[in-house]
């Protein structure tokens, strides 16, 4: 019996099978819109409602209504960080491409090479990988006062943002955005990457660029980080307070021992009660309870807040509290990098 190869275009095409992880709102935005609108998404990767809450996962969502509306798989890792019993699943399974977004945790490497296309995951900084890996670049973009953000797609790898870039895109940061709205450009703007790269990743065409220059990286923020010192200048209050608004657990200062969280403010006037302390509330609108604080340079008008057993009153001092990740020199907002700003 004459035996014969099939032709490549006789050879039976098997529809990509193409998993997904995420456990944060953001990454539910990305999922969906893959499976809707750029090829069909096999299984979810996920966490449930107790892990989530075990790893204190900022902004987590619960993906496994939509999920089962769908008919995909779920799977929940034994662990968030995965081990070694993970690896069978993804080994068995089989599966051309993972995408990655929402996932806090590093992806190990046996994961990783259990499928055939990697895996791509997205992360930026005002000055485009690979400076800027490492923890929360956007909220520490709108710490910085930076002006725009790179959003690069990228291969993983085991370590820490150092992939291959497959593709890069702006997005601008303005002075009215918070972290929340960051994420919804981040969101947007990694909708166009995927439908840019996704066919091209798959068909194993895609063209990647190496991260070669000397890499900076952004430390690792905690909620204590936000801290507020009113002896700051009206701009870096903000700029905090905006930084770690709602998903975060919020910017913070203190009075008689109570945490007062501010979850929304904008700068005031520079005009106004200048001999004021900084830290002193200067009028408190009683109507809105809304009120004003005094900083360095000028005022700071509180809008959102939250204080148990706590009102503001007018001549209240709020104290300053220690910041020390505010002069830490692992930020890359260092002057060398001042002519990449686009201030």
């Amino acid at each position: 019996m004459e035996h014969t190869q099939l032709e490549p275009e006789d050879e039976p095409i098997r529809e990509p099978r193409i998993v997904f992880a995420s456990c944060t709102d953001a990454g539910f935005d990305l999922f969906r819109y893959v499976h809707e609108e750029l090829a069909e998404v096999t299984e979810l990767v996920s966490l449930t409602p107790e892990q989530g809450e075990r790893n204190g996962v900022c902004s987590y969502y619960d993906h496994a209504e939509y999920a089962a509306e769908q008919d995909i798989s779920v799977y929940y890792p034994q662990t968030y960080g995965m081990d070694e019993r993970d690896v069978d699943h993804f080994v068995t399974l089989d599966a051309d491409l993972l995408l990655v977004h929402g996932w806090q945790r590093l992806i190990p490497g046996d994961v990783l090479e259990s499928f055939t296309r990697g895996a791509l995951g997205l992360h930026g900084s005002a000055f485009g990988l690979p400076k800027g890996r490492g923890r929360s670049p956007m909220n520490w973009s709108l710490i910085e006062d930076l002006d725009r953000f790179l959003l690069s797609v990228m291969h993983l790898d085991e370590g820490a943002d150092s992939g291959d870039v497959v593709a890069t895109q702006k997005f601008d940061i303005n002075r009215h955005d918070d972290i929340q709205s960051l994420y919804h450009k981040l969101v947007m703007t990694g909708q166009q990457l995927f439908d840019e790269i996704l066919d091209d990743v798959l068909a194993g065409t895609a063209e990647l660029e190496v991260q070669t220059a000397e890499p900076t990286y952004y430390p690792k923020r905690n909620p204590e980080d936000g801290a507020i010192h009113w002896e700051d200048s009206t701009r870096t209050i903000y700029n905090l307070v905006r930084a770690v608004a709602r998903p975060y657990p919020g910017a913070f200062t203190e009075h008689d021992g109570t945490r007062v969280t501010i979850w929304d403010a904008q700068p005031f006037s520079a005009d106004l009660l200048l001999d004021e302390r900084p830290g002193t509330v200067v009028q408190v609108f009683q109507a809105s309870q809304q009120f004003v604080v005094k900083t360095s340079d000028g005022t700071l008008l509180v809008t959102d807040w939250e204080g148990e057993n706590w009102d503001p009153e007018r001549g209240m001092v709020l104290e300053s509290l220690t910041n020390e990740l505010s002069d830490s020199p692992n930020r890359i907002d260092r002057p060398e990098h001042e002519d990449s700003l686009t201030r």
